[in-house]
């Protein structure tokens, strides 16, 4: 969505001299104006804040009620325009948008996610959020942009949108990842720009799930019975007051009962669970009620009780996994390790016969779709670099040790780098000997010989060095699954010089595309006339905690 264009004609130092040369012909001191002026930005400020921290409409400016509430806090104080209003925000992103750009120089490299969204209106729009870690060595985030996407979803109609945010925002070079769903047309278009595409994993966990519980026999029964009672309870005032009155007659806290959403397979999960914490009051309001809705039975009960022990895991997992403020895509494969772990141990005290083969169900959905995550290059070095992890988080012992053979190129490579950057001081050959005069020119016989032999030299040097500080890095307890990983770096930048720098390009690859969904989740893109609402907003309020 385009921000709206600033006009030339409506302008802070301007509107202040004429206030000014008002006041002066009212004689008034020029000590109460300055006063009064800035007084004036600090409320402007104010209100720019609050139209962009809760995405509120810029004619909120114009509804008496909220002018009344403005004049009653200070009756001196004049509400700018809608127009001004525009003026104001869009000064105020450009202003943070330049001090993020600013940021992202600073850093080597960002992971990057994008997700597509289409509004009620049909009105598509893209997304794509991008993390770092900052100088302070803290990880930071950026909203490059929502923009309409009207155009048709295919592979190189979004490789040009991103390619030309990238150049925007000055990170063509520093993308190390990108993540987003599964779709064939995301997966191609991180191809087409030749960056490394990483699957988000809250979507295929949910894809893992979701089919598990489908091709679970008998559950599909509970559910239908479930979304039955729900819906009833949900839809029927009488039957939603019945229910009120026998919790509190038990004494319980009054809840209301969960509908599951088809996308959302923990959803399946909270309405179980809270079908099953009020299964009391739920059967003794169904007993009083005139209805054909029956409570469920005591077997499914028990099918409901055993299958959530199974999913439980799953649900800890989604929630963790969709953190945007902590270190995430280094948690991939070892989570995915432990589900598969606690899913057999969970197996090992089921009973009933649903619940196994939902366990079944999930334990080999599981292996079938992450098997290959520890071939992934990104997600393999985060899990490495990632103090709490190392190759404790891997699954397979091989592809362990294949990823700290990645590791130590990767390392290798960066030595080298640095070596190529700085000035060699070593001892040249002896020219007495090495140069030969025909006429005007010197031959160096030698030359080739020598230069192979001293990159040999810097090669190995490279090598050894980087082979040293890797199984330095690895051999060192890891840290408490609670502690901050770019805490660790940050203290030890000066003992894993190299290690650091390569901790800072890979520790900022989210393990999801959640970023982009909260964006729209906030429902800041509007088409109604009322909340002309810019993309922007989050874009801002991005900016702002990055």
């Amino acid at each position: 969505m385009d921000r709206p264009t600033p006009r030339t004609d409506v302008h802070p130092t301007a509107r202040s001299r004429h206030h000014r040369a008002k006041h002066e012909q009212s004689g008034g001191s020029m000590e109460n104006f300055n006063c009064q002026v800035n007084r004036k930005q600090q409320l402007d400020e104010a209100l720019v804040d609050m139209i962009v921290e809760h995405s509120q409409p810029f004619s909120i400016v114009d509804d008496s009620g909220f002018k009344a509430f403005v004049a009653k806090l200070d009756p001196t104080y004049a509400l700018p325009s809608r127009q001004a209003l525009k003026i104001m925000v869009d000064h105020k992103y450009e202003e943070q948008k330049q001090k993020a750009i600013a940021e992202l120089q600073k850093t080597e490299g960002v992971g990057l996610t994008a997700d597509m969204w289409t509004s009620i209106n049909m009105d598509a729009y893209l997304a794509v959020t991008c993390h770092y870690v900052d100088d302070k060595d803290k990880l930071a985030t950026v909203l490059l942009g929502v923009r309409s996407f009207p155009k048709a979803h295919t592979a190189e109609n979004l490789a040009e949108a991103k390619r030309l945010l990238f150049e925007e925002w000055g990170i063509q070079s520093k993308i190390k990842s990108l993540v987003t769903d599964a779709a064939s047309n995301m997966i191609a278009t991180a191809n087409n720009l030749k960056i490394r595409h990483v699957i988000c994993i809250a979507h295929a966990l949910n894809l893992v799930v979701k089919k598990s519980l489908d091709a679970t026999p008998g559950l599909e029964d509970v559910r239908t019975r479930a979304r039955r009672m729900v819906t009833y309870f949900k839809t029927s005032t009488t039957a939603k007051e019945r229910l009120r009155e026998k919790q509190e007659q038990m004494v319980r806290p009054v809840k209301k009962l969960i509908l599951e959403v088809d996308t959302r397979w923990n959803s399946t999960y909270l309405m179980l669970q809270r079908i099953y914490e009020e299964r009391e009051p739920v059967g003794a309001a169904l007993a009083t009620l005139r209805t054909d809705v029956a409570p469920l039975t005591s077997e499914e009960y028990q099918a409901i009780s055993e299958c959530m022990k199974v999913l439980a895991p799953f649900q800890v997992a989604t929630v963790e996994l969709s953190e945007e403020k902590r270190v995430s895509g280094s948690k991939v494969i070892p989570m995915m390790k432990m589900l598969r772990y606690t899913i057999n141990e969970t197996l090992k005290n089921i009973t009933n016969n649903t619940a196994i083969q939902l366990g079944q169900n999930l334990s080999r959905r599981l292996a079938d779709k992450f098997s290959a995550l520890e071939s992934t290059s990104v997600l393999t070095l985060a899990t490495l670099l990632d103090p709490r992890f190392k190759t404790f988080g891997f699954h397979n012992h091989i592809q362990a040790q294949t990823a700290i053979g990645r590791l130590t190129s990767e390392c290798t490579a960066l030595i080298k780098d640095t070596v190529h950057q700085t000035p060699s001081h070593s001892a040249q050959p002896d020219t007495a000997q090495n140069l030969a005069t025909t006429g005007q020119d010197e031959v160096n016989l030698w030359e080739l010989l020598d230069n192979d032999a001293s990159n040999a030299r810097r090669n190995k040097s490279a090598t050894s060095d980087a082979t040293i500080e890797v199984q330095r890095y690895m051999t060192d307890p890891p840290l408490q699954r609670s502690a901050d990983p770019l805490a660790y770096w940050s203290t030890h930048k000066a003992i894993y010089p190299h290690l650091y720098q390569l901790s800072k390009l890979f520790l900022c690859t989210p393990a999801s595309s959640v970023p982009c969904e909260r964006i729209f989740s906030k429902a800041v893109v509007r088409s109604s006339d009322d909340r002309e609402l810019s993309a922007m907003y989050p874009a801002w309020n991005s900016l702002s905690s990055a």
